[in-house]
C-alpha cells in the first residue's frame, strides 16, 4: 500500500460510498449524475493512494479470463486461499475500489468502462475467491457483470456469470459456512467491523439477488420451469429474511401462481398460496406499526433488471 495515511484513505472511501447512495432525483435536474461523478472522483483518489497492483496480482490478461472470469465458471471448484499478508491485502483493497468504480460506471450508463473495472476486480480476487475475506465481493462483481450482459441482451453470457456466482456461494457454504466479510469492511477499523449476524444478513441478500437475476435470465431463455423454480426460491428467501416490498412481492407471487395454475400443478400452487397467506399475516402485523405520517416502514424492492412477467 502507498504511504498515504490509512485514516485519509478510509475517510475518502466512506465519503465515496455516501455520495454513491444519493438518489438521482436529489441531484440537479441538468446534472442527474453529479453525486455519482463526485463518488467516482473520490474512488479514483483512493485507488491512487493505494498504489499499483501488487506484482504477483497484476491485471495482465490470462487464458482463463474469458466467460465467467475464471475456472469456477467452467465448473471447476475453487480452492481456499486466504488473503493473508500485505500483498494479498493490497490486492483485495484495490479489488474493492475496482468493484465500486465498475458499479459507478454502470449506474451512469457507461457499460464498457463498468465491465472493465469489474473484470479487473475479478482478476485481483481470482485466487482468493473462496476465502472468508473475498467470496462476497467476488459474487457481487459477477452478479453485476450478469446484469450488465443482460442489459446488452447477451443472455448466455449473463447466465455464465450468474451461475458461477451461484456455484461459488454453494461451495462456500458447504466447505466454510461462516458469514464472510462484507466488502465495505476492508476500509473499516477493527472496532467498526460488522457483527456475524449483520455479515450473514448481507451475504444472504447477495445470494437472493443472484437467484432473482437467474430467474429472469432463465425466463428470457424460455426455460420457464427453471425460471419459476428460481422465482419461488427468491420469493421464499425474501419472506424469510424480511427483505421485500409487500405489493411487489404479492404481484410476483400471484404471477407465479398463475403459471402453476396453467401448468395444473396442485402441489406447487398450494405452496404459492401458503406463501401469499404468510405475507398477508406478516404485512398485517407491520400495519400495526404505521408511522404518524401514514407511511409503512417498507423495505426497498430489489429493483427489476428484467421482468418476472411472461409466465402465463
Amino acid at each position: 500500500m502507498a504511504d498515504a495515511p490509512w485514516a485519509e484513505i478510509r475517510e475518502k472511501f466512506q465519503a465515496a460510498l455516501a455520495l454513491s447512495r444519493v438518489e438521482l432525483h436529489k441531484n440537479p435536474e441538468k446534472e442527474p449524475y453529479k453525486s455519482k461523478y463526485g463518488a467516482r472522483a473520490l474512488l479514483e483518489e483512493v485507488k491512487a493512494l493505494l498504489g499499483p497492483a501488487p506484482e504477483d496480482e497484476d491485471e495482465r490478461p490470462q487464458a482463463e479470463d474469458g466467460l465467467g472470469a475464471g475456472d469456477h465458471a467452467l465448473g471447476l471448484p475453487a480452492e481456499v486461499v486466504e488473503a493473508e499478508g500485505p500483498i494479498a491485502q493490497g490486492a483485495v483493497r484495490l479489488a474493492v475500489i475496482e468493484f465500486h468504480l465498475g458499479v459507478n460506471h454502470i449506474d451512469t450508463e457507461e457499460l464498457s468502462a463498468g465491465e472493465e473495472h469489474l473484470v479487473k476486480c475479478l482478476r485481483l480476487l481470482r485466487k482468493y475467491r473462496l476465502s472468508h475475506d473475498c467470496v462476497s465481493l467476488y459474487i457481487q462483481a459477477q452478479n453485476n457483470l450478469g446484469i450488465l450482459w443482460s442489459e446488452r441482451e447477451e443472455i448466455e453470457t449473463a447466465q455464465a456469470y450468474l451461475e458461477s456466482s451461484e456455484a461459488l456461494y454453494k461451495q462456500y457454504m458447504k466447505e466454510i459456512g461462516s458469514p464472510p466479510l462484507d466488502p465495505t469492511e476492508h476500509f473499516l477499523p477493527e472496532e467498526e467491523k460488522l457483527t456475524e449476524q449483520e455479515r450473514s444478513k448481507r451475504f444472504e441478500k447477495v445470494y437472493t439477488h443472484n437467484l432473482y437475476y437467474l430467474a429472469q435470465v432463465y425466463q428470457h431463455m424460455e426455460m420457464f420451469e427453471k425460471a419459476a423454480h428460481y422465482c419461488h426460491s427468491t420469493l421464499k428467501r425474501q419472506l424469510e429474511h424480511n427483505a421485500y416490498h409487500p405489493m411487489e412481492w404479492a404481484i410476483n407471487a400471484a404471477t407465479l401462481s398463475q403459471f402453476y395454475i396453467n401448468k395444473k400443478s396442485k402441489e406447487e400452487l398450494q405452496a404459492r398460496l401458503q406463501l401469499c397467506f404468510s405475507l398477508c399475516v406478516h404485512s398485517c402485523s407491520r400495519c400495526a406499526g404505521v408511522a404518524q405520517d401514514g407511511t409503512l416502514p417498507l423495505h426497498p424492492p430489489l429493483g427489476p433488471v428484467l421482468s418476472f412477467s411472461g409466465y402465463t
